[in-house]
């Protein structure tokens, strides 16, 4: 299915975005646009159905922030034109080295893989961890960083749009195991905990890209939960063209009527042929920053989500093998190709598809 986009909004906002700068020039602060384009082609080749070939924007994120001339504060605003993720929308104040405050709508804290951001990531979507993470809502955070890792932790509620109306709190906190400019590794805890308004919860994965309705695992609609309790452990290595990540997560769904789990977990490697490593940050791996030269980057994944738990809870289980290549033949833009075999089952139903995924991406 082709999404459209409101040319015109996003032209107009592009056009500002770029124009302000400039404008801006004798203001006490600087201000910036932000961009995040991907256009995506992808096709699904399932037991269960037709082949599905389907194209659009996955995401077309655009916006401005606003820094003082101190850095000791900014403003980011930003909107998906492509209705895939709620927007970003929030001050942070840093009044020191090593910690900084946070309001307003933003990622919380839970899991390496949301931590990594879609600009950075190896693959077209996230591993399985992902659909346990609680992505954007309206809270307040604080965290800090230093020489032994980093720690975030934030109060939340519900998202901009009135939806997940789901108060609860949420910490990520890393240990560096190694810390250099040739080598860094680090291991991981996260916690989270909310309860929510309806009542209910559900989960699934798609089969390997959002522009397919088909999906591998899920749990449908589990009603008379009271709390959703998760946690998370992850592991990260970085040294020169080579990085290794591996990360562990459990749900907890806490009911009168019985409590449920799922599991996910994940292990990826990435390689740069072109010496165009990744880099740590924070707690993080960033992509890799080619100058002067196009750059390469490949990645093998392994990922596994396990969501049935008894007869309230059968979601299937789903394990995946995927292959990936990046080309970065600009510093704002990359072409990320992957391939994608599951093996699922689902309440008695196996379904084994084969996803390839084509990903054009602007960011800036």
């Amino acid at each position: 299915m082709r999404r459209s986009l409101p040319a015109l909004p996003v032209a107009a906002l592009a056009a500002v975005a770029c124009a302000v700068p400039a404008a801006a020039a004798e203001l006490p602060f600087d201000i910036a646009p932000i961009a995040n384009v991907q256009y995506e082609w992808t096709r699904v080749d399932s037991d269960l159905g037709p082949l599905q070939t389907e194209d659009g924007f996955r995401r077309a994120r655009l916006g401005f922030r606003l820094k003082g001339d101190n850095k000791r504060w900014q403003v980011v605003v930003d909107h998906d034109f492509a209705d895939r993720t709620p927007p970003d929308a929030y001050l942070e104040l840093t009044p020191g080295e090593g910690h900084s405050f946070r309001l307003g709508q933003f990622k919380q804290p839970f899991a390496l893989e949301d931590a990594i951001a879609d600009k950075q990531t190896a693959f077209l979507e996230a591993s399985p961890v992902g659909a346990f993470v609680i992505s954007r809502r309206i809270g307040a955070e604080y965290a800090r960083w230093g020489k032994r890792g980093t720690f975030i932790a934030a109060l939340f509620g519900h998202r901009l749009d009135g939806t997940s109306d789901s108060p609860g709190a949420s910490m990520r906190g890393t240990w560096l195991l190694r810390s250099g400019k040739e080598e860094s590794a680090h291991v991981g805890l996260s916690l989270a905990s909310e309860s929510p308004r309806s009542h209910s919860a559900s989960y699934s994965l798609n089969a390997g890209s959002v522009l397919s309705d088909l999906r591998v695992a899920s749990t449908g609609s589990i009603t008379g939960v009271d709390r959703i309790d998760r946690a998370a452990i992850e592991g990260l290595w970085v040294r020169g063209a080579w990085s290794l990540q591996a990360e562990s997560a459990k749900v907890f769904l806490r009911r009168d009527a019985g409590d449920v789990n799922g599991d996910a977990a994940s292990m990826q490697l990435t390689f740069s042929p072109t010496g165009d490593g990744r880099s740590y940050k924070r707690g993080v791996a960033t992509a890799p920053s080619p100058k002067g030269h196009v750059g390469w980057e490949l990645a093998l994944r392994y990922s596994v989500m396990d969501l049935n738990d008894g007869p309230a809870m059968r979601g299937g289980r789903a394990d995946s093998w995927g292959l990936a290549a990046t080309c970065y033949p600009h510093p704002n833009m990359r072409v990320i190709a992957n391939l994608l075999q599951y093996d699922s089952s689902r309440r008695g139903i196996a379904n084994d598809p084969l996803t390839v995924g084509l990903r054009v991406q602007f960011t800036y």
